[in-house]
């Protein structure tokens, strides 16, 4: 692989902006290997080879926003599992001209929090993950369909606050911070009271460290507002929370972290899926328990402050699919939504 897996990254999100309908299965061949397999948030299904994966998802993307740019807000790349990946975070922006997903377009700019993660081997990229916030664009577009969120639902703000700051640690001290972190989430049964909700995870958290959270959850500052605005709720939805292990030397998208890399003051994983839960409780995205297991994709991109620890924590969570798993399908009612007239009945 002649560039480095961020730049390969870079250079595809360039060439597929740039690129009509026409064109987008040559774009996507320039960094994807023939067979590449192809994983998209809920409602998409998954694509193998560069031809299936334009139409699943990127020239219905390309149709509905004919004009659309991606801006990245970070790239990261490092190795795990033995290959080499790379990710980007930003937004997509463009003209919502087509509907997309049965979301009606609004024919105004709209912007999509959009990430991307590429897993290399020898003949190029052979996995690539799209993770998107569809809750957010149909908020954008008028038909939001949670109660409101307890979280702050305004735009996340993406660094870098403070740019020297990542360049003070190396890629596997953040990393290391990361993964010491999750491995000290509390599991449902030791958790009693809000103290024991803090458990071993809280000291590698910055006092004011900003959670920004996909829209259904909307975005916290410090500890205490993450726990309200999320943290006690989901523990309440899902008490036997926990992550999957993963097996080593197992499919890129099996169960488990698909994904670990630090790179300089930032770090990502991400699990297709990576945590499951039965929903027991009450009030997370104000639904009421349901008694099923579901499993959840979640992506997680974070920075280190000055003194190494996290300041700042974007999240994605597959929410739709979550809620398809809950007996929800929000796309499935959007016509209604959209078109009050609709009859209910056959």
């Amino acid at each position: 692989m002649e560039a480095s897996p961020k730049t390969t990254l870079l250079t595809l999100i360039d060439r597929l902006g740039a690129s009509q309908p026409a064109e987008i299965e040559k774009a996507l061949s320039t960094a994807l290997a023939e067979g590449c397999e192809s994983y998209f948030y809920f409602p998409f299904a998954s694509a193998r080879g560069v031809m299936s994966a334009a139409k699943e998802f990127w020239i219905p993307l390309r149709e509905a926003f004919p004009d659309y740019e991606v801006r990245p807000a970070m790239a990261l790349e490092g190795e795990y599992e033995g290959r080499q990946h790379a990710s980007m975070l930003g937004f997509l922006s463009g003209n919502f001209q087509r509907p997309f997903v049965k979301i009606d377009a609004t024919k105004k700019l709209a912007h999509l929090r959009f990430a991307i993660n590429l897993v290399f081997e020898a003949e190029g990229a052979v996995a690539c993950f799209v993770m998107f916030d569809l809750l957010e664009l149909m908020r954008g577009a008028g038909l939001y369909p949670l109660r409101p969120m307890p979280g702050s639902p305004e735009q996340w703000l993406f660094p870098p606050a403070d740019r020297s700051s990542g360049m003070q640690h190396s890629s596997s001290q953040t990393l290391e911070v990361v993964r010491e972190m999750q491995a000290g989430l509390p599991e449902g049964p030791a958790i009693v009271d809000r103290a024991s909700a803090a458990a071993h995870h809280s000291p590698h958290w910055s006092k004011n460290m900003n959670w920004f959270g996909p829209a259904g959850i909307g975005s916290s500052r410090g500890m205490e507002g993450f726990r309200d605005s999320h943290g006690a709720l989901f523990l309440k939805a899902f008490p036997d929370r926990k992550g999957i292990s993963r097996a080593e030397n197992d499919a890129i998208a099996r169960a488990g972290h698909f994904c670990e890399v630090g790179d300089g003051g930032y770090a990502m994983t991400a699990g297709w899926p990576n945590m499951e839960g039965i929903h027991s409780g009450g009030h997370w995205l104000g639904l009421p328990p349901t008694g099923r297991r579901v499993q959840m994709r979640v992506a997680d991109w974070y920075r280190l402050d000055r003194t190494g620890q996290i300041a700042d924590n974007w999240v994605l969570i597959d929410i739709p699919h979550i809620l398809d798993q809950m007996g929800l399908d929000i796309f499935a009612e959007l016509p209604f939504v959209i078109d009050p007239e609709l009859p209910r009945l056959p």
